[in-house]
């Protein structure tokens, strides 16, 4: 009997490679400020050879197997020798490379750790074994799931549908074919269908309009899965047995369909799954978590069971709140920032518990809960008072395209994606033009973000090297005040990356630049490393601290 394989981390070669690493902007900050803190700082190598490295002491190793004969003694001199531009390309990707994988061999806790091979999206995991042999596709044809969600169809969601409830008759007014030959014409292949749990039990109107809406997918070539929404038990009166009922007939339902490539179950509740197997042993099913509960998911192997995972992040005060110009525009550095490291535990899910992820929500454009803004209990902290200010604004414009091809790069690590909606109940109808985002719901609308512009060609997801060029460098920090929406503030001299402060007549900046290294001056090269590792680590705490069920932050209701 063979032993277990061990997971190993290295760089994407598809990303990163001798002809991608000159677009980096700051290898330091990309690698070394998030590594060098792992494990104390310290790292060995496999097999031992009786030294502990890290960062400040590389082993000669890492550059005889770059093919140098001169040795790269650490990250230091690593960076600035990539700066002068005194090393090849695929010398320092080589370096690199054993770098990550040294530090990752390091590290101890990776099977309960879904960040332990994060780079910020810039590495993968490997040498993963399957016992199920689990299907890597939800589709028939193989691609990965580029999907788009009918919000507010059959389960409520006021902020698409002009802030009431649909009829059926209105239902299939909202979504006529034109509209589905629309998404297959923008790359969409898949329509997500939400639906209340007990549509195909009761068999009535709803069910015969999914069924009308399921026609009319398949006649533009699209393909759907369908997700079941719990009811609200303890006020409508209904068992774990009635909605495993429910499940049962919804599971029968989508078998007999050909349109239907999956079903998603209402929660993570065994005698779902077991309901779903009663009626078909091979339909694929999704099971719905977070990045917070990742580790609580056990299920007995199963070949056509997959992991949906909701990687909603507008949901904490972190997330959300901001009460001035600068401080909105600060929040969206933060969303781009966490975006890229999404890849890690969709890979680490795949991996380590052999479930295939795809992404089920949370793709949007939106980084505030404002289309919430009219709803009872709706906590305003300022964030939605500006909102005018992004429409005509070129940072926004720029900084929206960087989170989407952030976005669109992760989630398209497992096995697809949904953008939260398609349009606005009603939209066209009030003389304004579509693709201007003039409402904060149309951020979630995936017609008026490609129609913005917004949107990077779908068929690019199948090119790795196309759409990981978008998490090569972090987001720019030009979220300082000044440009076509905001003049430049006046200043008496040019302040570099930061801003004038006329309050306090001095520059300010995010990060205090270091004083400017000499060749030889390497302490003080290592102060500006360390301001790196400062950010880095901040913006990995804060991700952790987020994702991570929020921890330590308030959830918002």
């Amino acid at each position: 009997m063979s032993s277990p394989t061990t997971p190993t981390c290295s760089i994407d070669r598809d990303v990163l490679n001798e002809n991608t690493v000159g677009q980096m902007d700051d290898l330091g900050l990309q690698f070394f400020a998030k590594l060098c803190g792992a494990n104390r700082g310290a790292f060995v190598l496999n097999p031992p050879d009786g030294k502990t490295y890290g960062c400040l002491a590389f082993p000669k190793s890492f550059s005889t197997n770059a093919g140098i004969s001169n040795a790269i003694p650490d990250s230091a001199n690593l960076t600035q020798t990539f700066a002068k531009g005194d090393i090849t390309a695929s010398a320092i990707v080589e370096i690199v490379d054993q770098y990550v994988s040294a530090v990752y061999g390091s590290s101890s806790g990776l099977d309960v750790d879904p960040y332990g091979c994060d780079v910020n999206g810039l590495a993968t995991l490997s040498n993963c074994e399957s016992a199920t042999d689990t299907a890597k596709s939800l589709r028939p044809d193989g691609d990965i799931v580029k999907a788009v969600t009918l919000a507010g169809a059959f389960v409520p969601h006021t902020w698409a549908t002009n802030g009431k409830v649909l009829s059926m008759d209105e239902v299939k007014d909202f979504y006529p074919s034109k509209d589905f030959r629309q998404m297959a014409d923008l790359g969409v292949n898949t329509v997500q269908i939400p639906v209340p749990c007990d549509t195909f039990y009761k068999n009535g109107e709803v069910a015969n309009t999914v069924s009308y809406l399921l026609y009319k997918a398949d006649k533009a070539g699209l393909s759907a899965i369908l997700v079941l929404v719990a009811p609200d038990t303890e006020e409508e009166g209904i068992t774990d047995e009635m909605v495993d009922e429910h499940v049962k007939s919804a599971a029968a339902f989508a078998s007999d369909s050909s349109t239907v490539i999956a079903l998603q179950l209402p929660s993570q509740r065994a005698s779902l799954l077991s309901a779903v197997r009663s009626e078909d042993e091979k339909l694929p099913v999704l099971v719905p978590t977070k990045v917070g509960q990742l580790n609580n998911l056990s299920f007995p192997p199963d070949s056509y069971l997959f992991a949906a995972l909701d990687v909603t992040s507008t949901t904490s005060v972190a997330g959300v709140a901001s009460s001035d110009s600068e401080g909105d525009r600060m929040k969206m550095f933060y969303h781009e920032s966490i975006t890229c490291i999404d890849r890690s535990p969709i890979e680490w899910l795949q991996c380590y518990r052999d479930m295939p992820v795809y992404v089920t929500g949370g793709f949007d454009l939106a980084i505030d809960n404002c289309i919430d803004q009219d709803e009872k209990g709706f906590k305003d902290y300022g964030q939605c008072d500006r909102f005018d200010e992004t429409i005509d604004s070129g940072w926004w414009q720029r900084h929206r395209l960087s989170l989407a091809s952030r976005q669109l790069f992760a989630y398209s690590k497992g096995l697809g994606w949904t953008f939260s909606a398609w349009k606005l109940y009603g939209e066209g109808t009030d003389g304004v033009k579509i693709g201007v985002l003039n409402d904060p719901a149309k951020l979630l609308c995936l017609r008026d973000v490609a129609a913005a512009g917004l949107l990077p060609p779908l068929s690019s997801t199948s090119n790795s090297s196309a759409v990981g060029a978008a998490c090569l460098n972090g987001p720019l920090t030009d979220f300082a005040m000044g440009d076509d929406t905001f003049a430049p503030t006046p200043a008496p001299h040019d302040c570099g990356e930061g801003w004038w402060n006329p309050a306090t007549l001095e520059c300010d900046y995010w990060i205090p630049p270091p004083p400017a290294p000499t060749p030889t001056d390497y302490p003080t090269l290592l102060k500006g490393a360390a301001c790196g590792v400062v950010v880095a680590l901040v913006l990995t705490w804060v991700v952790k601290k987020m994702t991570g069920g929020n921890e330590g932050y308030q959830t918002l209701p």
